[in-house]
C-alpha cells in the first residue's frame, strides 16, 4: 500500500513507485487490510505537512506493531530532507529513501524485509532516466503531466529547491508520449504541474513552454489542458499568448503571487515587483475577460507590517482571484529567511490567514451566485450517487483544490457535457445536463 501526502508532484511519484512495484513483482493494494508493507510518500514543505507526515508515519509503524502489516518505509521529500535523522531516530522504521531515485524502493524493502533492520539509502544524484518515467492515470477522467523536476527561483523562505533540487525539464519528446499515453487511455484533461511550469527549458537556456503547450494540444483527442503553478514573473507577453491563444487550454490558471507589497516581495526574493503582478494580472484578464484565476499567499512572513498585510488584502478583495489559497509563514531550516528579523507575532499571523480566507470565501460565494442559470462545460468525474446525481467540474476548477458541479442528468465518467447551473452554494454549483 502507498500512503501518499502532499501536492501533486507526490501524486506522479506515487504513480511511477506503483508502477515499478508492480513490474518487480509487487501487488499494489489500496487498502490497509490487504497490505503487508506500507510506502508513506511524505511531505516537508512547511511545519504542518512535516507533523502530518511524522504521525502518519508513527500511525502504521503502530499497526506493524500490532502484527497487522510487516514493515513500514518511508519515503519523499521529508525522507529526502532528513533521511540520515528518520533512520537513527526511528529505528522503528524499516526503510528511508528519499525522492531522488525512488526506483530502488523495490529492492530496499526486500532488504528491510530480510533482515529486520532500518535501512536508509541516499543517493546523491537522481537516477539518469528519471524523466522517463511514463505519467499515470490518476483518475479514470483525468490526468497530472509532470513536466519538470526541482527548481531554479531559490525564494527566500522555499526549501524546495534542496530537496527537489535545480530546474530539470522533461525532454519534449518524452512528455508528448507520455501525454498521448494517458490521452489514449481514455484522460480527458490533462494538468500541466511542475515547481514553476512556465520556466520549462530554461535549464538549456530557452523557453519552450510556449512549444509545449502547443504541441500537446497538437495530440488527437477531445480533452482540456489545464496549468498550474506559473511564477508571475514569467507571465511574459509570449506566455500569455501560449496560455490564451493555445487550443484546448482552458481558461484557469494558477498564478501563486504569494504576496503583492514591495517590501514583501523583495523580502522574499520573488524577483517580481507589485507593478509587474498587477499590470500581468490585468493583462490576462483583459484579454481573456472569462479566465478563472487561482493563486497563493504568505501571511506572517518576518518583516509583514500591517500596511503590508492591508495592501494584499486590499488587492485581493479587488476580485482579480475566483480561488485562493492562504498559508501562515513557516520558517524552514536551511533557507535565508529562516535568519531574518522581524518575525510576526503567532496570533498576528493567524488573524490575518483568517481574514484573507473570509476574503476568498466571500469572492467564491459570490462567483457562485453569478454562475447561476448560466451553460458551463462540465467534466464527469463521478457516476451517479444515492440521490442520482452526477459530480464534475468546470474548465474554471481545478481537480482536489476546487469547487464541483453536482448536476442531474444521463452521463459516463469522462465525459464533458452542458450543465445550466441552477444553485451556486457557498462552496458548489448544482445543475441540470442541457
Amino acid at each position: 500500500m502507498i500512503f501518499t501526502l502532499g501536492c501533486p508532484k507526490n501524486d506522479v511519484d506515487s504513480e511511477i513507485l506503483a508502477r515499478n512495484l508492480l513490474e518487480s513483482g509487487w501487488t499494489v493494494v489500496d487498502s490497509l487490510e490487504d497490505a503487508n508493507v506500507v510506502i508513506v510518500n511524505t511531505c516537508a514543505f512547511i511545519d504542518h505537512a512535516r507533523a502530518e507526515s511524522m504521525e502518519s508515519i508513527w500511525d502504521f509503524i503502530g499497526e506493524r506493531e500490532k502484527g497487522n502489516i510487516d514493515a513500514v518505509i518511508a519515503t519523499g521529500c521529508l525522507a529526502e530532507r532528513y533521511g540520515a535523522s528518520l533512520a537513527s531516530d526511528m529505528p522503528e522504521l524499516d526503510g528511508v529513501i528519499g525522492n531522488r531515485d525512488i526506483d530502488k524502493i523495490p529492492d530496499l524493502i526486500e532488504a528491510a524485509l530480510q533482515t529486520g533492520r532500518t535501512y536508509h539509502a541516499s543517493p546523491q544524484d537522481f537516477s539518469e532516466n528519471w524523466y522517463n518515467r511514463p505519467t499515470g492515470h490518476t483518475h479514470p477522467a483525468w490526468a497530472y503531466l509532470k513536466i519538470s523536476e526541482g527548481c531554479d527561483n531559490r525564494c527566500s523562505y522555499c526549501a524546495i529547491p534542496g530537496i527537489r533540487g535545480g530546474l530539470r525539464s522533461v525532454p519534449l519528446e518524452s512528455l508528448i508520449k507520455q501525454a498521448r499515453h494517458v490521452i489514449e487511455r481514455g484522460a480527458r484533461e490533462l494538468v500541466i504541474i511542475g515547481q514553476d511550469t512556465t520556466a520549462y527549458g530554461h535549464d538549456s537556456g530557452q523557453n519552450l513552454f510556449p512549444e509545449m503547450l502547443r504541441k500537446i494540444s497538437e495530440i488527437d483527442g477531445d480533452f482540456w489542458i489545464r496549468v498550474l503553478y506559473v511564477h508571475p514573473r514569467n507571465l511574459t507577453d509570449e506566455n500569455i499568448g501560449a496560455l490564451v491563444e493555445t487550443p484546448k487550454v482552458v481558461p484557469y490558471i494558477e498564478i501563486p503571487i504569494q504576496h503583492i507589497s514591495d517590501p514583501i516581495l523583495e523580502r522574499m526574493d520573488r524577483k517580481v515587483t507589485s507593478t509587474e503582478i498587477r499590470d500581468r494580472i490585468a493583462k490576462l484578464k483583459e484579454i481573456r475577460p472569462e479566465m478563472a484565476l487561482r493563486t497563493s499567499v504568505i501571511v506572517g512572513f518576518p518583516g509583514e507590517t500591517d500596511a503590508d498585510f492591508d495592501e494584499l488584502a486590499s488587492y485581493l478583495e479587488s476580485g482579480h482571484f475566483l480561488h485562493g489559497g492562504v498559508f501562515s509563514y513557516s520558517k524552514e531550516d536551511g533557507t535565508q529567511a529562516a535568519r531574518f528579523d522581524r518575525e510576526v507575532p503567532a496570533r498576528v499571523t493567524e488573524t490575518r490567514q483568517q481574514l484573507l480566507e473570509i476574503i476568498f470565501d466571500n469572492l467564491r460565494i459570490e462567483n457562485n451566485k453569478n454562475m447561476e442559470n448560466k451553460k458551463l462545460r462540465v467534466l464527469v468525474e463521478s457516476g451517479t450517487d444515492r440521490h442520482d446525481l452526477h459530480w464534475g467540474r468546470t474548465e474554471f476548477d481545478a481537480p482536489h483544490i476546487d469547487r464541483k458541479v453536482r448536476f442531474r442528468g444521463d452521463a459516463e465518467v469522462g465525459d464533458i457535457v452542458d450543465v445550466r447551473i441552477i444553485r451556486g452554494t457557498e462552496m458548489h454549483l448544482l445543475g441540470v445536463k442541457e
